[in-house]
């Protein structure tokens, strides 16, 4: 359509509004809403009118980004006398077209002689507008908090706001916070009585609060300021504080509550006695959550806590996952467990290197539980000198044997390389990547060599492995994760001919291969590789179907981001403003990536705004606005269950 606009010039395509030919119309329609010059206005409000509903709805955003009343009266007209139907119809065209501006606008619009009607028409327009995170909305949003009435859409209209970064939201969040929710909806309806089971506002409410914080570091005076109390009140309001209000207070650098979080961190209550049954005490399930967020504040007093925890264990104990499930001990090992998962997520938060020998020694340790064991692999990434990763390399070539304790060592130890990837280690790792090693061994070491990165000498060896069927997949992974994107599809195009069961396998090893994500991931343009790779394996062909599953299930994990998955990690609204930053930064690499990293998740918000924005960024972002709006369909992808963290 701009080619053919560019050609004839928008005052001749506007001219053409009334044309025989539905095609020529819609051409008019679309020119002319992506304008949004008012001059256009009588042309725009002609084809409204138009008997095409296509046409009709193609010249809808036109009119809502125009915007003044003379504009938007015929198109909230058309709106309200709408089907249900042609109201969705309605509705995705002003996303399309002019984003959350359009659909505030489509707010008055909801039917209010139906109070049910009236409340399923505005949770229609709120889960598109929190689909959408679209920070060009940012204004329109605040203007309705103005005028939400009830106290659920001024959570939602609050809660769209903090998802696109801005601090407009931070006094509603903080006065919801306070708010029960068996006192603020009623009995009346289904849909409030729902409201009252679930408490999963307050939930959500503290981990936009904690994200706030994380995107506003210079402004967390001002958080603090608005929130901190609100937080402390609902903590303590709870039966059990939430891993979420805790998460918000250390993001905010809060010390009012700090005695608290100590307490919960170091529980007076005894561990439970062997043989002792469920339930299992509260207590320590909250331990582990304060202890990772004692670590994040730094607090002087927790670091002994925080080591004792780590040697809470008696020597003869043995507290392995075989151990809990026969030996009468679930929940004294639950109970170690958690503080020990709690302490070792506390020292990563803290950083200090002094922490490295304590990990290291834990993780030796066979009879501590596995789970609490790998949470200390993953934190010895942060608190690690180089020296130190040059140790875990060691205890991994030491660890070479065949006994099941030190091939867990060997798979523990290389999860520190995962976390936090070190260049140059690939080729030392290769001589792991051998038929002997257990299949979990071997997953870690492809996984290892690609988060590091490889260069040509450990690309030609995997090549080389990938020849041998037992190691393919393991190869082949490495290569997609660690290579160029030409590197990526020639190494997955290897495997051409395989078993549907050994590429349902490939599909799951790459899916497993993105449940932690770092800043440093980001940063060191990690992220941006996974990307171009996924998108360059997707276009290689078996026979003649697509592999589209590598871009499916790379996007399935960005989507599985509402929650921080560990220490030093983001959530997809920290994500998503961090990538808008570097969208509309000077580094032209950075840019250009994050742009393509938006359109693979989706963010078609983001992508309209900077689109809509002007700037070096506006012309990519037209682009891949464009793609997404007119996807490929993708075939041949496997599900996979999500491993979710129940302290979310």
């Amino acid at each position: 359509p701009e080619t053919l606009v560019a050609l004839l010039g928008l005052d001749q395509v506007a001219a053409m509004n009334q044309d025989p030919s539905p095609s020529v119309r819609q051409l008019a329609a679309t020119a002319l809403s992506r304008s949004g010059d008012k001059k256009y206005a009588p042309q725009l409000i002609a084809l409204l009118k138009d008997g095409d509903p296509e046409i009709s709805r193609q010249a809808a955003p036109g009119l809502g980004k125009i915007g003044d009343e003379a504009a938007t009266a015929p198109l909230l007209e058309k709106l309200t006398g709408a089907d249900a139907d042609g109201r969705k119809a309605y509705l995705e065209a002003l996303r399309d077209g002019i984003g959350t501006r359009g659909l505030v606008l489509a707010l008055s619009t909801v039917d209010k002689s139906n109070v049910s009607r009236a409340w399923f028409q505005t949770d229609q327009i709120f889960k598109m507008i929190h689909i959408l995170a679209d920070p060009s909305g940012a204004d329109a949003l605040a203007a309705y908090l103005e005028k939400a009435g009830h106290i659920h859409w001024q959570f939602e209209t609050a809660l769209a706001l903090a998802e696109i970064g801005d601090l407009r939201s931070v006094p509603t969040l903080a006065a919801r916070l306070r708010m029960d929710e068996q006192k603020i909806y009623s009995d009346d309806n289904d849909y409030e009585l729902a409201l009252k089971r679930d408490n999963k506002e307050r939930v959500v409410d503290a981990r936009m609060l904690a994200d706030l914080a994380q995107i506003h570091g210079d402004q967390l005076a001002q958080l603090r300021s608005g929130a901190e109390d609100a937080l402390i009140f609902w903590l303590h309001e709870r039966r059990a504080p939430h891993a979420n209000g805790l998460r918000a207070l250390a993001a905010l650098g809060s010390t009012k509550d700090l005695a608290a979080l100590r307490k919960w961190a170091n529980p007076e209550k005894p561990f439970p006695l062997e043989g002792q049954q469920p339930p299992f005490p509260e207590e320590w399930e909250i331990a582990q959550s304060a202890l990772r967020y004692v670590g994040w504040m730094k607090d002087q007093s927790s670091w002994g806590v925080m080591q004792k925890m780590l040697r809470a264990r008696r020597p003869d104990l043995d507290v392995t996952m075989e151990a809990m499930y026969g030996g009468g001990v679930a929940m004294l090992g639950m109970a170690l467990r958690a503080v020990g998962v709690g302490a070792s997520q506390g020292f990563a938060e803290w950083g200090d290197t002094k922490a490295f020998p304590l990990l290291m020694t834990y993780v030796e340790e066979p009879k501590e539980n596995e789970q609490s064991r790998m949470a200390a692999c993953e934190a010895m990434a942060w608190v690690a000198r180089d020296e130190d990763m040059v140790t875990v390399a060691e205890k991994i070539s030491k660890y070479a044997g065949e006994d099941k304790k030190d091939q867990f060592r060997r798979q523990c130890l290389l999860e520190t390389l995962i976390t936090r990837s070190i260049p140059g280690t690939s080729e030392a790792l290769l001589a792991l990547l051998v038929p002997e090693s257990s299949y979990e061994v071997r997953h870690q070491v492809a996984r290892a060599i690609g988060k590091a990165g490889i260069d040509a000498k450990v690309e030609a060896a995997l090549f080389e492995k990938a020849k041998d069927e037992r190691l393919a997949n393991d190869a082949v992974l490495a290569l997609a994760l660690g290579g160029t994107p030409e590197v990526a599809a020639r190494a997955l195009a290897t495997l051409s001919g395989q078993s549907r069961a050994a590429m349902e396998e490939l599909q799951e090893l790459w899916f497993r291969s993105f449940g932690y994500w770092s800043h440093e991931d980001l940063e060191q343009g990690h992220i941006f590789r996974f990307v171009d790779n996924a998108e360059a394996m997707s276009r290689v062909e078996f026979g003649s179907t697509p592999q589209a599953w590598a871009n499916e299930q790379l996007k399935r994990q960005f989507d599985n981001l509402d929650y921080d998955n560990g220490p030093h990690s983001f959530t997809r609204v920290v994500l998503r403003n961090k990538l808008i930053k570097m969208a509309t930064g000077q580094d032209e690499a950075q840019r250009s990536g994050a742009i393509r990293a938006l359109k693979f998740m989706r963010e078609q918000g983001v992508l309209l705004t900077l689109r809509d924005g002007g700037g070096p960024a506006a012309a990519q972002a037209d682009a891949a606005y464009y793609e997404l709006l007119h996807p490929l369909v993708a075939q041949g992808v496997k599900e996979f269950a999500k491993e979710d963290d129940p302290t979310h």
